[in-house]
């Protein structure tokens, strides 16, 4: 079975459930909850640096990467010593508290920056290119590696190609070979339960807006955005547009293996229940359920659309990884969920 890479966080028995499942898993990613070090989700409240460094402590031989893949970051932010200092000590500080591995970026400048006001710090974690990267080519993965060798930070032990390539056998292995032959050691994951339009055309904007929100620059509207001009909008308006979505099943896992090494699950701000869901379904290769309580991105709407996962036709992988795509002209997976799911409407109108 393909070992998982999971969200951490320090919430409940969450923990105490990892820790009984630590030989399914290779690594945990998670949140530091502070600007200094951003992620790609919005800002939540910080459960306290103690806590999360408890937590953890009880996942051994269990690899543990910082999030630090906000898209960007204000340009006042690369430049100012002070800021980045503050960025150190606190890696420092959870480096001498507990194993952490590296940190998962996706802003080159920061990276750089820090790299290059804190050479020794840098020099002890690896850096792992956040699969908002989108490494959708063995060109791509070449000119990000040459970048981390241009910093301190150590080689990637592993990366993510991008989610799309989850539905494109041949250019999976295209990027699957070049590692293979370049860096035999580098481990390959994808990410399974995400879920969005494929190859979002909303993507790297909403990316950045999240960014923009964490470094106080904009308020946050991206559900709105979402809901009125970008992803939730079109998926209500065409359900069959989820089933494009390159997810992967539980059920459709063991046939990456031989080619992969790992599949990475996210979902971190969507609650313990949600998590503990997901890993188990994925550890057992098999859910039964709506598919959309499993997805991150897509999983909102799950009080909407349900997707009963064992309906779905034995052919379901065969079809979305072999088609050119362009579902306008095709309308397989559009019958599909005709066939099998229910749409209500909302219970409560706008808010």
């Amino acid at each position: 079975m393909l070992s998982l890479d999971v969200p951490f966080v320090p919430d409940g028995d969450y923990p105490d459930f990892l820790a009984r499942h630590a030989a399914s898993l290779t690594s945990v990613h998670f949140s530091l909850y502070d600007q200094r070090l951003a992620d790609s989700r919005h800002r939540m409240e910080s459960p306290g640096l103690d806590k999360i460094i408890s937590g953890l402590s009880a996942l051994v031989d269990v690899d543990k990467y910082v999030l630090m893949n906000a898209r960007l970051h204000a340009p006042g932010r690369y430049f100012g010593k002070t800021g980045l200092d503050e960025t150190a000590r606190r890696l420092e500080h959870i480096l001498e508290k507990t194993d952490i591995s590296g940190v998962i970026f996706a802003d080159p400048y920061f990276l750089q920056a820090l790299s290059d006001t804190h050479p020794d710090l840098a020099g002890s974690l690896e850096a792992i290119p956040s699969v908002n990267c989108m490494l959708d080519s063995p060109e791509r993965l070449f000119a990000m590696i040459a970048m981390i060798d241009g910093t301190m930070f150590k080689p990637p032990s592993r990366i993510v190609p991008d989610r799309a390539l989850n539905r494109n056998p041949l250019r999976l292995q295209e990027i699957v070979n070049a590692v293979r032959s370049l860096y035999p050691a580098m481990k390959i994951h994808l990410l399974a339960n995400e879920g969005c339009l494929y190859q979002c055309p909303y993507k790297p904007a909403h990316d950045a807006h999240i960014s923009l929100v964490n470094e106080g620059l904009c308020h946050e509207r991206t559900f709105a955005m979402n809901r009125d001009l970008g992803c939730i909008r079109r998926l209500l308006q065409d359900p069959g547009l989820i089933l494009a979505s390159p997810f992967i099943r539980p059920e459709d896992i063991h046939r990456y293996e031989g080619q992969v090494d790992g599949i990475k699950l996210c979902g971190r701000t969507k609650g313990i229940i949600f998590l503990k869901r997901a890993i188990t379904a994925y550890i057992d290769g098999s859910y039964t359920g709506n598919l959309l309580n499993l997805m991150d991105a897509m999983g909102d709407l799950a009080n909407r659309i349900n997707i009963p996962n064992k309906e779905l036709p034995d052919q379901i992988f065969a079809q979305v990884s072999t088609c050119d795509k362009n579902c306008a002209d095709c309308g397989w997976c559009h019958g599909v969920m005709q066939s099998i799911s229910t749409q209500t409407d909302p219970a409560l109108s706008r808010l």
